[in-house]
């Protein structure tokens, strides 16, 4: 098994694919976290101008949700048109005549003031330069106004804007949420440094970044290295070995996972470094393991599952099908997980979001259904590389075997 694994590692080394591989991570990596040394997380102090950096506050007030919802509604209506996220990417909805009339009957009955008054403000501080402070126009809410009559408005306003409209009751809970208070972020600091020894943070940010690109790359390299073999003819080789099928499943599958991982776990040394680095001299106790606790935990049971897939499909259907349905997985997965971005919210999707230093109050609550969601990708991925070894056990003894050419070989060295 050792000897087998030792040489598919080689071939997954020499192969071009591999190196496309560890590159398209580099740059990912360069490009999402390349410049954290310049921005490494420093205790608070009191008259910060704002502490947006530290986190945002558990969840906005009724007041909050609606002065939010009213600016985005202003915003759009300014400009005539809205953005939407129906597929977790932006897309521009212009709004028609009459739709833009009717936002501004929306906005007459939220404020009291009449689309003309709105108008003749929006040009007034178009025409205004800018000298800090606001960078927006915010009217206010008419006295008495209701968050039910608020919801019922935004509801409208969904219906115009089409799926994926940022005037959803979540999306304007989520974007209404302010920044936590100097209390808020010196207690935001203080689990950094102590419950994550300053390293977990960083390492949580990783796993979110490399997490997207390991939901999906590991699949190229399990597929085109089974399909090099056909198109070399080399399985009927292999085939007529004395070695079972479980070993060679096994190790090719095994060497897959490991040479997916190395990069990985080398990228994953670099913001151990950074945090060191920034801490020396501080007397900071730093989590030196974090790096190893969050590859092997969080990152690799999504390489597991995603090689144990393309290893499987490639294998029965003996074509890049498998490229074609983990693109498609990746995307759903990838959707889902947009509104958990800030972390917590692990659920059961493939790549789980937490795409913030802070916020390790949110990673502590959720840390058990993570754990679940983890073992159940690995559990997973067991169950596909078992059936895997079943098919290719199978075609071994001439069945599932496209155009027959086992069979062939099979009774020729029996």
């Amino acid at each position: 098994m050792v000897t087998l694994w030792k040489k598919e590692c080689r071939q997954i080394l020499c192969s071009l694919i591999y190196w496309l591989y560890v590159i398209f991570l580099i740059l990912f990596y360069t490009s999402q976290m390349g410049g954290m040394r310049g921005n490494m997380m420093t205790e608070p102090a009191p008259g910060q101008e704002n502490y947006y950096r530290y986190g945002k506050k558990d969840q906005a007030s009724e007041e909050e949700i609606m002065n939010y919802g009213l600016n985005c509604l202003v915003d759009g209506y300014m400009w005539g048109k809205f953005d939407t996220y129906p597929v977790g990417y932006i897309k521009e909805v212009t709004l028609s005549d009459e739709e833009q009339e009717e936002i501004g009957e929306i906005l007459a009955d939220m404020t009291g003031e009449q689309p003309e008054e709105f108008q003749k403000n929006m040009e007034t501080y178009m025409q205004t330069p800018w000298e800090g402070g606001e960078d927006s126009w915010t009217p206010a809410i008419r006295d008495g106004y209701s968050y039910e009559a608020f919801l019922k408005h935004m509801e409208r306003v969904c219906k115009i804007a089409g799926p994926g409209s940022e005037f959803e009751e979540d999306r304007l809970k989520s974007g209404a949420r302010t920044s936590v208070d100097f209390e808020g972020a010196k207690k935001a600091y203080e689990n950094l440094v102590e419950k994550d020894g300053y390293t977990g943070g960083y390492m949580r940010l990783f796993s979110d970044y490399m997490g997207i690109m390991l939901g999906i790359l590991p699949v190229f390299l399990i597929s085109s290295r089974i399909l090099r073999d056909r198109r070399a003819e080399m399985q009927e080789l292999i085939f007529t070995r004395k070695t079972s099928s479980a070993v060679i499943v096994t190790a090719r599958y095994l060497a897959g996972v490991s040479m997916a991982m190395l990069p990985v776990i080398a990228l994953s040394v670099m913001p151990m470094i950074n945090c060191i680095l920034f801490a020396g001299g501080t007397g900071m106790k730093l989590d030196y393991l974090a790096f190893l606790k969050y590859d092997l935990g969080w990152l690799l049971p999504s390489v597991l599952v995603v090689t144990a897939l393309g290893f499987l499909i490639t294998e029965l259907t003996e074509t890049p099908l498998a490229v074609l349905v983990q693109v498609i997985w990746w995307f759903v997965a990838l959707q889902t997980g947009v509104n958990g971005m800030s972390g917590g919210e692990y659920g059961w999707t493939l790549i789980p979001r937490h795409n913030s230093v802070m916020n390790y109050g949110s990673f502590a609550e959720g840390f058990r259904q993570l754990v679940y969601n983890r073992l159940l990708y690995t559990i997973l991925a067991v169950l596909l590389v078992a059936v895997t070894i079943g098919i290719y056990e199978a075609k071994r003894k001439g069945h599932l075997r496209r155009h027959g050419k086992i069979l062939r070989n099979h009774k020729k060295s029996a």
